[in-house]
């Protein structure tokens, strides 16, 4: 059974840290200023357990295999730590240790790790300790026409990118299996594909068209779940090839980029299907995707189109004021370097119309790029985060 260890943050020091292969690191701030523990964003076993104010904790972070993790503080240089994993067994935790309930001896697999090889250097069967996947919030009815959008990470510069893709299963077998999928009760819900660590940029200019061994995921009742039931001849998506067959929207982010004088969205799909995701560039931010219940006025029908939403916008909030106000009717407020679990309840998509039932169709008014006015009905939000885009990554 995994355990926990408490690492205290005192007097600007991190002490040093042994703990065995296995455990979870969690870190607390007794310091009157505020800290962080992470990695610089080059480092190939890149983490980051996130901001803490004053007495606040850190995002866990498992660490799996024996090594040396050096780290960090983003706001003090001179503030360096190391993290010593020994084998199961040989470490000892500087620190309070607690033991993880039932459910907790594997990490969660839904929050943007994996176990398999990274894009320095790893691939299965490679000996590295802390990998990534990239995970994509998949829709689109057929497998012949998957639209993919990435989950993006604003401390890890591995995932600084918004990235949309039109894509399908190469083996008509998978595609079978999620199109049962969707036409089961389960429908139109979110279905995640993952796969370990590729250039970002190579998919972007069109270098990647494919992605070899994805998994593909989905949460009914809110368990995650490999796609692959007993009623077709196949018992789940596991090495999946994906092939890429448009790059729809690719942009790395700027983070230091003004906020546009309005909520933006990009629409993508085609005359059946559209979606929406919010356009993110700097930080803070939040991710959203969503399904429209109809194509809008204006839609072109294929590609990808930039609207605003008038009247809403993200307008920063001083640190001491984000546990006071989350969300209003007409402004979504955020700050950068949220302290771990802030927002956690508090947040949700700011076009979701308070007091409407869930499975209501939320109507906005839009402005398209080009000037030209219109209307949007979201028959379902099918994603929305703000905790791993701000924060960065559970590292498994």
């Amino acid at each position: 059974m995994s355990k926990t260890v408490i690492v205290e943050i005192k007097n600007n020091a991190f002490p040093p840290t042994h703990v065995p292969a296995g455990t979870y690191v969690v870190w607390r701030n007794c310091d009157p200023y505020a800290h962080s523990a992470e990695t610089l964003g080059a480092n190939p076993d890149y983490f980051n357990a996130g901001a803490m104010l004053p007495g606040e904790l850190s995002s866990p972070i498992w660490f799996a295999k024996p090594g040396r993790y050096d780290y960090l503080c983003r706001f003090h240089s001179d503030m360096t730590g190391t993290v010593v994993v020994a084998e199961h067994g040989h470490g000892h935790g500087h620190g309070h240790d607690h033991d993880h309930g039932h459910g907790h001896e594997h990490p969660p697999e839904h929050e943007h790790g994996g176990e398999h090889g990274g894009e320095h250097g790893g691939g299965p069967g490679h000996d590295h300790s802390l990998h990534h996947y990239h995970g994509f919030v998949t829709s689109g009815w057929s497998g012949d026409r998957l639209y993919m959008t990435h989950t993006p990470v604003l401390a890890d510069r591995r995932h600084n990118y918004q990235v949309i893709l039109r894509a399908h299963f190469v083996e008509p077998r998978h595609a079978r299996i999620y199109e049962w999928l969707r036409a089961s009760p389960y429908n139109d819900q979110v279905v995640q594909v993952f796969h370990d660590h590729m250039s970002m940029p190579d998919i972007g200019t069109g270098k990647i068209k494919l992605l070899p061994n994805a998994s593909v995921s989905y949460w009914p009742g809110g368990t995650q779940t490999t796609i692959g039931p007993a009623q077709v001849d196949i018992t789940g998506l596991e090495d999946v090839p994906i092939a890429i067959d448009e790059v729809i929207h690719f942009h790395q982010f700027q983070t230091e980029a003004d906020y546009p004088d309005a909520l933006t969205y990009i629409m993508y799909g085609d005359q059946r299907e559209v979606f929406i995701d919010h356009l993110i560039n700097r930080a803070p931010s939040f991710h959203s995707v969503a399904k429209l219940a109809a194509p809008p006025k204006g839609w072109k029908g294929s590609g990808s189109m930039t609207f605003k939403v008038p009247g809403r916008a993200i307008r920063r909030l001083e640190p001491r004021q984000v546990s006071r106000v989350a969300m209003v009717d007409n402004a979504y407020h955020l700050f950068w370097l949220l302290p771990p679990g802030a927002l956690v309840r508090q947040a949700q998509d700011p076009l979701i119309r308070r007091g409407n039932p869930p499975d209501a169709v939320h109507t906005h008014e839009i402005t398209f790029e080009d000037g030209q006015s219109s209307e949007l009905a979201i028959s379902r939000f099918l994603h929305f985060d703000i905790r791993l885009l701000n924060y960065g990554v559970l590292i498994v």
